[in-house]
């Protein structure tokens, strides 16, 4: 007779009365497997959810099955046969493993098993709140092993197999793995983070031609114009290496101070008023606020808002404003800026460069501690941006 007929002569695992898919017990063995192969798992969470799931599959079924085969032959080692076929053979680990998928259909079990905790993770653990992750959980674990006792009723006979101990087991599993992958998706975004810091970095460092050069001529033409009594251009002059000091030193900083960053956009909007010429039709109305209490912030935040102003709401022949408020209280900032918007040139770029790289950096540095928001009507432009510093 075949060793299909023979349930009973299988390691008593087989015999009790949990699911298939609970037998086992080795789960840890899974889970030591995923963070052995964590720069793998890390290159899997890029795949669709489809291909993660079959990944997971294959992972946690071909885990059982060698975890299944070292333990058996360890204990035929050690004991000698103890299952033994009809005929008066040793029953083989490959017996066992056709038995497992043939007959008991494990990887069918397991294909279902893991597509319930994939979809559960990716559409409830990441989207929802945790309670609702929790009770989709454990609903989930009580109907999968509700399913896999009658399966095993109606394939094996006997008496329904109860499900708390094993109910809890799968739930168990489902938590631990969510865990995991949220530890596994918070280091590929930190990851991510750091490549971009880098590369805004090494774009940074590209623009500091020679900066030495740059500071000595600005001093010379700072002393020439004192010699001449040309105060203004001095100041200007003046005002103009603070800010390349400011671009090409403090910008290689995480933070600086506000008083900085504030000095920074002053001298920056003081030089923009120089280049302008006073005429009626353009108004510009600045107002910073700062309460003096020690904070800082990332170095030239500000300065892509500030400067998009000037570059986009200013036309020398026609009427046109730029207003803009900066405050710093208790460690909140609040800027708005508001400025008139002309319908662009052909030979113009759009405004979307400025305003997308500063999404970007306040997503990356400041994380659910900051809202921007953005309006374009006809005739103006509006932006505001509330800032929790550090």
């Amino acid at each position: 007779m075949g060793i299909d007929s023979y349930p009973e002569a299988f390691h008593p695992i087989f015999r009790s009365s949990y699911p298939i898919f609970l037998r086992y017990s080795r789960l840890p063995f899974c889970f030591e497997a995923f963070i052995v192969c964590d720069s793998a798992i890390m290159a899997i969470t890029r795949l669709p959810i489809w291909q993660q799931w079959l990944v997971h599959a294959l992972v946690l079924w071909l885990g059982m099955e060698l975890s299944d085969a070292l333990s058996y032959s360890y204990q035929v080692y050690r004991e000698g046969p103890y299952l033994i076929n009809p005929d008066g053979s040793s029953v083989t680990a490959w017996q066992r493993f056709m038995n497992h998928n043939y007959r008991q259909g494990l990887w069918a079990v397991m294909a279902v098993g893991t597509l319930l905790v994939e979809l559960n993770y990716h559409l409830i653990f990441r989207k929802k709140s945790i309670r609702f992750f929790l009770i989709s959980t454990g609903l989930g674990s009580v109907g999968f092993t509700v399913l896999l006792a009658y399966f095993n009723q109606w394939k094996f006979g006997g008496l329904p197999n109860p499900i708390g101990e094993p109910t809890l087991v799968v739930a168990a599993y489902s938590l631990g793995y969510a865990l995991l992958r949220q530890y596994i998706q918070q280091r590929v975004d930190q990851t991510q983070q750091q490549i971009q810091l880098t590369n805004a970095e090494l774009h940074a460092l590209k623009a500091h031609i020679n900066p030495h050069f740059f500071f000595n001529t600005l001093n010379t033409l700072y002393g020439t114009a004192l010699l001449e009594q040309a105060e203004q251009t001095a100041q200007s002059i003046e005002q103009l290496a603070s800010i390349m000091r400011y671009t090409v030193d403090r910008s290689r900083n995480d933070l600086v101070s506000v008083a900085e960053e504030l000095t920074f956009i002053t001298d920056y909007v003081q030089l923009q008023k120089l280049r302008l010429p006073v005429r009626e039709n353009i108004q510009i109305q600045t107002e910073l606020t700062y309460d003096e209490k020690p904070t800082q912030i990332a170095p030239l935040l500000l300065l892509p808002l500030v400067e998009n102003a000037f570059k986009y709401g200013i036309r020398m022949d026609e009427p046109c404003f730029i207003t803009l408020r900066l405050s710093v209280q208790q460690q909140e900032l609040e800027l708005v800026i508001e400025n008139s918007l002309f319908p662009r040139r052909n030979d113009q770029p759009g405004l979307g460069t400025g305003l997308v790289n500063t999404k970007k950096r306040l997503s990356l540095l400041y994380p659910d501690k900051h809202q921007l928001s953005v309006q374009s009507l006809a005739d103006r432009y509006f932006v505001h941006l509330h800032l929790t510093l550090h």
